[in-house]
């Protein structure tokens, strides 16, 4: 018997409109359509690329909804401690130091390696706290200057050079880049490497004091600092993260970076998937677009930071600031601090901060 196609089309559609749903497999990524994920992320020009560049095309692919937040790594920290016995949160950035502290408390799960094939590009420094976390991005951190006052920064120790007196701002203790000085301003009081020196840091105390005369003020907002020392305002600032400044300085505000001698410190930025999170296949999803070839290379090229995975060609203007590829880390002396000897001794750190500039 010939077969009647035309018939059994019709069949086939009203089999389905008697109210059998169409398979999912018909839809690309079926299983993530109408499902939603909180994603927390970054303030400043990386959040805004996230926001712009990669939410709406992932969830023009994925048929769901990101709703983002944007902070900064102790606020996200608070919002999974309060949030621990029912997580809002899927995906959650964080500095590298807030890592052991969410592992340590239960509040992130292990990176599922077979719904994220993209990690197996990362650089292997880069996937950090047995798995736990992956950084998408690196910044310097190291002092930043107006280019019209300072010639430049050849060394850490320029920050206290008397002719800077009253024209320092530094960084809240708040922020984690007060220890990225406090372990510098130990290296050059020892005259160990910041590797060592971050071992000795109740060695540096005496040094810091001694920058209190070049201090005007030392600032919790980034964005005001950067802009304020872009109009002349202060000489130098920080130190602070390259992803920060370097828009603005690309964007003809009279700023620069320094890359000095001793080195500079590496600023990781890193994804996490929350513990016992709603929707754990799309956090997984979102948090491997993080390391997506694309992302990586539009991010660096957006923020001037260091991509986190291997082969990646960036553009000229980013090639010659990115502390990337890892020979260039190396180069620079990047250095990562250990986060695990240092968090303990966090609160006595900014204690000790406010004593010597808050007095």
């Amino acid at each position: 018997m010939d077969f009647d196609y035309k018939l059994s089309r019709r069949r086939a559609v009203t089999v389905l409109g008697a109210g059998l749903a169409a398979p999912m497999f018909f839809i690309r990524n079926g299983w993530a359509q109408a499902k939603s994920i909180n994603v927390g992320t970054y303030t400043g020009p990386q959040g805004e690329f996230i926001r712009r560049q990669v939410i709406p095309k992932f969830q023009s692919e994925f048929g769901c909804r990101v709703f983002q937040t944007e902070n900064v790594t102790l606020g996200q920290i608070a919002i999974l401690r309060t949030q621990k016995a029912n997580p809002t949160y899927s995906v959650m950035f964080m500095d590298d130091v807030g890592v052991p502290v969410a592992k340590d408390e239960d509040l992130i799960a292990p990176l599922p390696k077979d719904k994220m094939p993209n990690l197996a590009n990362v650089i292997p420094r880069f996937v950090l706290n047995d798995g736990y976390a992956a950084a998408f991005a690196v910044s310097t951190i190291a002092p930043f200057y107006n280019t019209q006052a300072v010639k430049s920064i050849e060394t850490w120790e320029d920050m206290w050079d008397p002719k800077y007196k009253g024209r320092v701002m530094l960084v809240t203790p708040k922020q984690t880049q007060s220890v990225q000085l406090l372990v510098a301003a130990t290296a050059l009081a020892t005259k160990k490497t910041f590797q060592e020196a971050q071992y000795l840091i109740d060695s540096g105390w005496e040094k810091m004091a001694a920058l209190k005369p070049n201090v005007q003020t030392v600032y919790d907002n980034n964005v005001t600092a950067v802009l304020q020392i872009a109009q002349g305002q202060a000489d130098i600032g920080g130190p602070d993260f390259s992803k920060t400044i370097m828009p603005y300085a690309m964007k003809k505000a009279p700023l620069a970076m320094s890359a000095p001698k001793e080195g500079v410190f590496g600023g990781v930025n890193t994804v996490t998937v929350v513990k016992n999170c709603p929707n754990p296949d799309l956090a997984a999803a979102f948090a491997n677009r993080m390391l997506d070839d694309g992302i990586q290379k539009a991010l660096a090229e957006y923020v001037f930071s260091a991509p986190t995975v291997k082969n990646i060609t960036l553009n000229a203007e980013t090639a010659a600031i990115a502390a990337y590829p890892e020979s260039r880390m190396d180069e620079m002396k990047l250095m990562t601090i250990d986060w695990s000897l240092i968090n303990p001794k966090r609160g006595a750190i900014v204690e000790k901060y406010n004593q010597v500039f808050g007095s």
